[in-house]
């Protein structure tokens, strides 16, 4: 641990030192929506914390944020595939209800952003914490818009030999094709270069994984977890789930990651917005209402 937090150090100093300049004369975006992506049931909460309530079940959130700003809009991950709100019993990813998660969708992604006056040709950037299912499950809704992804985290999911995707049955769209336009991200970036939204870089549940440090005139500033962290009690201990103990330099970079995100939150006095908490999630407010 003493070299973990050797490390934290010199991540603070590098990569918050730019951030911190950026405080000073950072700009708001204009509002910020919560999407629903869907929900989820597991049948047993200890996969996320190792040990704890184990046999316990437990129903987690799946959301997608919407950023408006001067007339441009940002998206924040695309949820479980739209094609799940049709399915009356959802969508078990393997058919094991013993290891599955159960996903159910209440609305479609599309649905929300026309709610809202929204095209999906209206979106200029969609940046994508992960490429986990529950994530980019809609990506190929907006063919044309150019997708913010680390470069870790796009050659990991293009990598040759491995396995595509989980979908849904009757999805017969694609993911996310290889020749869908990108910008690939090295560590961080100020998305409209006025330090209103900032993608973080938080390696760890995945080799590019990456948080979103977002600015809002009236609310301040939220940090949004992708799965970087997945539920508060972990988020509290650091406690890291299962499967970012192999191999052990995932728990390093967890951990580290965690650490960074501590540092931020510190720094601009940030909330927290855990992605798949649903007692925290549920009480946002929800598209078409919004934040400012």
């Amino acid at each position: 641990m003493k070299l973990e937090r050797v490390f934290a150090t010199a991540l603070v100093f590098v990569f918050l030192t730019p951030f911190c300049r950026a405080q000073d004369s950072a700009k708001a975006a204009d509002r910020l929506y919560v999407l629903d992506c869907g929900v989820g049931h597991a049948p047993d909460e200890a996969r996320w914390t190792m040990g704890v309530n184990v046999g316990k079940p437990i129903d987690i959130s799946d959301s997608c944020f919407l950023v408006r700003h001067a007339g441009d809009y940002f998206l924040w991950d695309t949820g479980i595939s739209d094609a799940v709100a049709a399915m009356p019993d959802g969508w078990l990813p393997t058919n094991n209800p013993v290891t599955d998660i159960h996903w159910r969708r209440a609305k479609t992604l599309e649905s929300q952003l026309a709610a809202i006056g929204v095209k999906p040709a209206d979106i200029k950037f969609i940046g994508i914490s992960h490429t986990h299912p529950d994530h980019i499950g809609n990506v190929e809704l907006f063919p044309t818009v150019p997708i913010l992804i680390q470069k870790a985290e796009y050659d990991y999911y293009f990598t040759p030999g491995k396995d595509g995707i989980l979908k849904p049955p009757g999805d017969s769209r694609p993911t996310f094709l290889k020749d869908h336009p990108v910008k690939l991200v090295q560590e961080d970036l100020d998305v409209f270069g006025d330090g209103s939204v900032l993608i973080v870089s938080t390696p760890g549940h995945t080799p590019g994984h990456d948080s979103c440090l977002i600015h809002l005139a009236k609310t301040g500033w939220i940090l949004l977890s992708g799965d970087a962290v997945h539920l508060r009690e972990n988020w509290n201990t650091r406690r890291i789930p299962y499967f970012a103990t192999m191999p052990p330099d995932q728990k390093v970079q967890t951990l580290l990651s965690m650490q960074r995100m501590a540092d931020l939150i510190s720094f601009y006095h940030a909330q927290l917005w855990i992605n798949h908490e649903k007692s925290e999630s549920d009480k946002l407010r929800h598209a078409p209402a919004f934040y400012e």
